[in-house]
């Protein structure tokens, strides 16, 4: 697949250089306009390229959003519309700031973006456990004893896109429901920095 980044810090790098092992492709962007990610991309190898962020092709598979929550209002509400995203983002008030719906469960992190980019798909993953430990982490050997990466969305088939690339990369996918419902897999939910099994995932989200 070929695979936009719609932020290419610390969470972005890291996961573009797991989507690349696994046989990827991918585009990388920032706010600061792709000259400034070159030196990631030629790091990345040449699997990976950079783009300006409002001159993305049709050519892409999925969108993986990786910024900081409170950047998505800088984004055009348009950017995503009829695109597939994976969104990687985490909801942390002392640095994203207060909103009281967030804070106060009215609403879960990903349908707010959902809502906020519309006519988009989105699946919430990849934002449960430090994205520096997912290489060290990852088993290509006993699928049955692999880590369990929680995923959340509306979307059926995007979901199964989305566990064949957990999959690719050495882990197996935990499908905890709906993006209405996703504040179990949140940074204040109960899931937040665990590296288990399926099962173990499966007992803490059902205490």
């Amino acid at each position: 697949m070929k695979i936009a980044f719609i932020g290419s810090g610390h969470v972005g790098q890291a996961l573009a250089k797991l989507f690349i092992k696994a046989g990827n492709s991918v585009v990388l962007t920032n706010r600061h306009g792709k000259d400034s990610l070159l030196p990631v991309t030629s790091k990345l190898g040449s699997a990976a390229q950079a783009a300006d962020i409002n001159s993305l092709g049709d050519d892409l598979d999925l969108f993986v959003l990786a910024i900081p929550f409170n950047g998505v209002n800088d984004l055009d509400g348009n950017l995503l519309k009829g695109k597939k995203v994976i969104d990687a983002s985490n909801y942390f008030p002392q640095r994203d700031g207060r909103i009281p719906k967030l804070i106060n469960h009215e609403i879960s992190s990903s349908q707010m973006l959902a809502d906020y980019f519309k006519g988009s798909t989105i699946v919430k993953a990849f934002n449960t456990i430090p994205v520096s430990e997912l290489e060290d982490l990852a088993n290509f050997e006993n699928k049955s004893e692999r880590i369990a990466i929680p995923i959340a969305g509306d979307d059926v088939k995007f979901k199964n896109i989305v566990a064949e690339l957990i999959d690719q990369i050495g882990f197996n996918a935990y499908d905890a429901g709906n993006l209405k419902n996703s504040f179990t897999i949140q940074a204040d939910g109960p899931i937040f920095g665990l590296t288990v099994d399926k099962k173990e995932l499966s007992k803490k989200l059902h205490k």
